[in-house]
């Protein structure tokens, strides 16, 4: 048992005691964290404690990518969140957030009546205010204010259990409050023991609260811009405007978002935590997919997850002990999940850290092709000198390494396959041969082939799909995210050009998102780089149409925080608290470039439909046609239409989820989020 968690800290229901075997069997029984545990000793409080665990990552919410872990296919074109629809009866958003607020609440209910000495308990407590801030954030996010619930409830507390809802500033000012109590209760990652990593540390505390000022600072200063009360008066509609004595200005949340994540990237200088690049210039996709399973680890070349300080806080998994229990590698949930649309895809930088398209006038008629871009005449052209986080993730590429899920099973890729180190694609490794259909599928995925109602929209994901594992389908056990370094340098980043008006110094740059850079192989973005250079490849969503636009710092680091955290859960909060979510989320969106590319000129080569034009529209039509604009010098024109406009409903109301309207009959006092 000691080995089993010395690897992996068990989360389980029952929360398994970090002891000995023998140890484990004297202790009282457990039951979920509930008042069934007897707080007598510092051992039971950190027992309760480990049963917190359980609270977070895919595996305890149904429907996990509607959870919101991964993005749906949510990125910069929009697709994957169509807005729409009416109040549900019922919501899980809701239900089970309360349910592990209440376990936290058991635990600090116990600790103000412990008799004994308070020190001994205290990273329990800090624990547990952790997650009931985790999970009161989770509800602000979703719905915005909610009621608080800050002890363990009972029939006598009828001013909670039907009062009115809090106020999303009553709601942050208390999420706050908590971190902060969080922070000085917590073990420093330097300080706990092996057999116990996995537990919440000070810097995950740190960086959470970064995470939770950040948001609320740029929700408060972009969202009043969408010209949409989300408030309400709290009487009749909404939470109302209530702010509790002390709350923090936008400022003071910012320079706190600031401080506290450049406190955790000192800290990462000592070597507590640092950004992984084990593997090979391509580690960033073997991030997410680093699958232990009894020292055997085929497809990272011996680099397990002992190697991983990148994580700071993440969802573990075992695969023995405590398997994710769904099928991530052998459907297509990653493809879906963490999609890269085409104008998403696009917006990833040359190597050099410009866009693919530059001008250096502000004239769409002056606009050049990058240097470093080598356009799309091949179906590999458009992949050269790229950022790492696209080429390295991206499913599309012909002459990328690909390695079947198991062996008797690659059916999403091809019809056989070969667990590392026999590639699955190309064949034995060698150089890529266009006219070999084994190289080829039904999905197009090595040289893309355009079939009935295709729309070429998208560009496909391998984050998060494990491949090479050798594992039976619902045994995957690689760990989730839930916060990284590299998050907390785009923390960092983001507070400090919010701070100082939209600049931002080369040294807190490269203090902090240049070194996501350097992994991912793209230079360093400075003020220099970017002085007096218009993108001329920005996709206006207002418009649907690609326009120049002047590079700046903020776009910038909104850019790489895309690029860095697509598919982890991210995209639509940002999206919303910078005010621009009904602007992204709306229009008629286009897919990949087909006129005068390779699609025109190449022929399909998997066996199905060898021999026939990539492009083959008098056979096989595109499910919304060819985008044609104001003819051959439109910049987007010989475009495939993604989506129409007519797909996409979202709109202001839905910056905000509705109260489940089951909820609503409990209790009258709880107002319908404005618009539903």
């Amino acid at each position: 048992m000691k080995t089993i968690i010395k690897n992996i800290l068990l989360v389980s229901a029952m929360a398994l005691p970090l002891a000995s075997c023998s140890d484990f069997l004297d202790k009282e029984p457990l039951d979920k964290g509930t008042e069934a545990i007897v707080f007598k000793t510092p051992q039971q409080f950190e027992q309760a404690a480990n049963a917190l665990y359980n609270t977070e990552g895919w595996k305890n919410y149904e429907n996990k990518a509607n959870y919101g872990n991964m993005d749906r296919g949510l990125d910069i074109s929009g697709l994957g969140s169509n807005g729409g629809g009416s109040a549900p009866e019922s919501n899980f958003q809701w239900d089970k957030p309360y349910g592990h607020i209440r376990t936290c609440n058991i635990l600090l209910q116990k600790a103000e009546e412990y008799s004994g000495d308070p020190s001994g308990i205290a990273q329990s407590v800090g624990t547990a205010y952790f997650f009931r801030a985790w999970q009161h954030f989770y509800l602000l996010r979703v719905f915005g204010g909610v009621p608080i619930v800050d002890r363990v409830l009972d029939v006598t507390d009828g001013n909670v259990l039907f009062g009115p809802r809090k106020s999303r500033y009553e709601v942050a000012h208390f999420i706050i409050s908590d971190l902060e109590k969080a922070i000085p209760m917590l073990p420093k990652e330097s300080t706990i023991a092996e057999n116990a990593k996995g537990k919440v540390s000070q810097e995950a505390a740190q960086a959470f609260l970064a995470r939770v000022l950040l948001y609320e600072a740029t929700w408060e200063k972009y969202v009043p811009s969408i010209d949409y009360d989300l408030d309400g008066d709290g009487s009749n509609v909404g939470a109302g405007t209530a702010k509790p004595e002390g709350y923090y200005s936008i400022e003071k949340m910012l320079t706190e978002a600031k401080r506290l994540s450049g406190e955790v990237i000192k800290e990462a200088e000592s070597g507590t935590f640092q950004l992984w690049n084990e593997c090979d210039s391509l580690s960033y996709f073997y991030l997410f997919n680093i699958d232990d399973g009894d020292g055997n680890i085929p497809n990272f070349k011996g680099k397990g997850k002992s190697t991983n300080k990148e994580f700071i806080f993440s969802q573990k998994f075992d695969y023995n002990l405590a398997r994710i229990g769904i099928n991530l590698s052998h459907t297509v949930i990653t493809w879906q999940a963490t999609d890269i649309s085409a104008s998403f895809g696009e917006s990833f930088p040359c190597r050099n850290g410009l866009p693919i398209r530059i001008s250096y006038t502000g004239n769409m008629s002056d606009a050049q092709n990058n240097p470093e871009f080598a356009g799309y005449d091949t179906f590999v052209g458009e992949f050269r000198n790229r950022d790492y986080r696209f080429i390295s993730c991206c499913m599309s590429i012909p002459d990328r390494t690909i390695w079947s899920s198991r062996p008797e099973d690659g059916r999403q890729l091809t019809q056989t396959g070969n667990p590392y180190p026999e590639a699955l694609f190309p064949k034995n490794n060698e150089v890529y041969d266009g006219s070999d259909p084994a190289y080829g599928s039904p999905c197009g995925i090595f040289k893309p082939t355009l079939r009935t109602n295709a729309t070429a929209a998208t560009y496909g994901s391998r984050k998060f799909l494990i491949e090479g594992a050798n594992r039976p389908q619902n045994t995957e056990s690689a760990d989730y995210p839930l916060i990284r370094l590299a998050e907390v340098h785009l923390i960092y980043a983001e507070a400090t050009c919010e701070l100082n008006g939209g600049t931002i110094s080369d040294e807190d740059l490269n203090k902090s998102i240049n070194k996501n850079r350097a992994r991912a192989r793209v230079a360093p973005l400075t003020n220099a780089l970017i002085a007096n250079v218009w993108d001329a490849g920005w996709f206006d969503h207002a418009t649907g149409k690609t326009i120049c636009k002047k590079m700046n710092m903020l776009d910038e680091i909104r850019r790489e925080r895309a690029c860095e955290l697509f598919g982890e859960g991210f995209r639509s909060d940002d999206l919303k608290r910078w005010g621009i979510a009904h602007i992204n989320l709306r229009g008629q969106k286009l897919g990949r470039h087909i006129l005068g590319t390779a699609y025109e000129t190449e022929k399909a080569n998997d066996a199905t439909y060898f021999g026939e034009p990539c492009y083959y529209p008098e056979k096989y039509p595109l499910l919304y046609g060819i985008y044609q604009g104001s003819g051959p010098n439109d910049p987007d024109y010989g475009r495939s239409i993604a989506t129409l406009a007519g797909n996409l409903l979202f709109s202001q109301r839905d910056y905000l989820s509705p109260i489940p309207l089951v909820q609503i009959r409990l209790n009258p006092q709880l107002k319908q989020n404005p618009g539903w």
